[in-house]
This record gives structure tokens, sequence and C-alpha cells, in this order.
């Protein structure tokens, strides 16, 4: 069976703490907001085999993005790039 959610990878431990960490002070969000961070294996053609998923949901601050790397690797550069 395919692993969609690329459940059978190593944890990236911290890194998602740490890139919603960097979403909150990029975006001077306030506490009611939602960050998500995922890391999905992409089976489409054209696509990155890992990518990661990042929503700002709540207010008027929502917006979303697809990083095409895993989690671990995501750089506070990355995040500041991201418009």
């Amino acid at each position: 069976m395919d692993d969609i959610l690329g459940l059978g990878r190593p944890a990236a431990t911290g890194a998602a703490a740490r890139v919603k960490g960097w979403v909150r002070d990029a975006r001077d969000l306030d506490d009611d907001a939602v960050v998500m961070v995922s890391e999905l294996r992409c089976h489409e053609a054209g696509c990155p085999d890992v990518e990661t998923v990042i929503a700002v949901m709540g207010g008027p601050a929502e917006a979303r993005t697809k990083l095409p790397k895993p989690l671990a690797e995501i750089t506070e550069a990355d995040i500041r790039a991201w418009r």
C-alpha cells in the first residue's frame, strides 16, 4: 500500500514547531490564528517526492503555500520569502 501521508518517514523532531514559530513571527500573527504544517508525499506528475504544506487559518492573515522540500529542510528564509 502507498504511504500517501509519508507516515513511514522518520519524524522531523521539532521541525513543525520551529516552522510554526517562524510563520507566526514573519506574519505577525496573534494567538487566535491557527498555523498548520504538514509534510506530504506527492504522487502527481511533475511535483517533488515530498512537499511541505503550510496554512494560516483565521482572521485576515489566511494564507497557504506548498514548499517543494521536506519539513526538516525548511529554513526561516523560506518562510520570510513566502508572500
